[in-house]
């Protein structure tokens, strides 16, 4: 039997932690000994024009003719790689299932050739999956076969381990509030410049899954579950009344808090939403969730704020269960970090067909 590495958190253990309390599982997540490092600031956005932030939402039925239009509309992809730098594309691969619940791998391979076109030295797409219930890191990339598919087209395809602790960097900024150290993984606080490419659809805890939430794949497994389970309320979970009484209530604000915290700590350069399809009225596995199809959009900005202001507008039309109102903390959150606006009149919007 192989010997588990003692830097390694499986989400069993984790539950377990969550029973014993607050100061355990804060020790271990935080890294006691480790000092913390300045988190990834990355490029500040390009893709502004008469002082304000660029949003391109194509719609149309060609992918290729769509992302290059959305470009082009964009100032193009030189401004991030032009100068050689490696791109490091985040896609959402939380579960062994198909878009729009994951990232279309068709897409994430044609906006590699993108960046490459446009002067990157090197393209790697890279996530680190896993929630605190299913062991999904190397599931989801074998469902799509993406490591051979990503050596057939010349781009490095990689996964991280939720649970490894040493894979992980703790970093620190003033200002946090939900954590006061979050810990990233090492090839996201490395990476040059980063593509940010989730889906849309909604989920059972932030309401939706956009920009901005799509970076719990890029955080320490004990945080993220830690966030999740304070969200969700772990007590509806547990039948045993003295587990049940020692368990977390339902804390959205930290949650809300957290999520734009984590995007904090990232800070890709540019967000790419895949809105051809989505997933409405629950998520974010198809199941849980209905699918709208014939949506035909994608939608680009290297504002994550305007972006998720912008796309929630989209679900509101075809999910009457669900509404703005419901993910403004977190858009409000992510407003006070400088990510952004919600505010979509300081946002210069341009919406093609093609």
């Amino acid at each position: 039997m192989k010997k588990r590495d003692k830097t390694e958190l499986s989400r069993r253990d984790f539950i377990k932690m969550v029973m014993g309390g607050a100061a355990t599982l804060s020790a271990w997540s935080a890294g006691c000994a480790t000092r913390a490092r300045l988190p990834r600031s990355g490029i500040s956005n390009p893709f502004i024009e008469g002082g304000k932030p660029l949003l391109v939402s194509v719609q149309g039925k060609d992918p290729e003719r769509m992302l290059r239009a959305a470009m082009e509309a964009l100032g193009g992809l030189k401004p991030l790689v032009g100068d050689g730098k490696g791109a490091l594309i985040k896609p959402n691969f939380v579960f062994p299932q198909r878009f729009p619940v994951t990232t279309d791998p068709e897409m994430i391979f044609l906006m590699g050739g993108l960046l490459r076109e446009a002067g990157a030295s090197a393209v790697e797409v890279f996530d680190a999956p896993g929630t605190y219930l299913v062991a999904s890191e190397r599931e989801t990339f074998d469902f799509y076969d993406l490591i051979d598919e990503g050596k057939k087209r010349g781009i490095k395809v990689s996964y991280g381990d939720a649970g490894r602790r040493r894979e992980y960097v703790k970093t620190r900024k003033e200002g946090w509030r939900a954590y006061p150290d979050i810990i990233v993984h090492k090839k996201v606080h490395q990476a040059p410049v980063i593509v940010n490419m989730p889906c849309l659809k909604r989920h059972h805890t932030s309401y939706l899954t956009c920009s901005l939430k799509n970076h719990f794949g890029a955080i320490y497994g004990a945080q993220r579950w830690d966030a999740h389970i304070r969200g969700e309320g772990l007590q509806k979970g547990i039948k045993n009344s003295e587990e049940r009484a020692k368990a977390p209530f339902r804390d959205e604000t930290h949650f809300m808090t957290a999520l734009a915290e984590f995007a904090d700590a990232v800070r890709p350069e540019l967000s790419m939403v895949d809105a051809r399809v989505i997933l409405i009225k629950g998520g974010p596995t198809k199941g849980k969730g209905k699918l709208r199809t014939g949506l035909n959009k994608f939608i680009l900005s290297g504002d994550m704020v305007a972006l998720d202001a912008y796309c929630s507008r989209i679900m509101e039309e075809h999910d009457e269960s669900y509404t703005t109102e419901m993910i403004i903390p977190y858009l409000r959150a992510a407003e006070r970090l400088g990510l952004g606006t919600m505010d979509l009149k300081k946002v210069k919007i341009i919406e093609l067909r093609v």
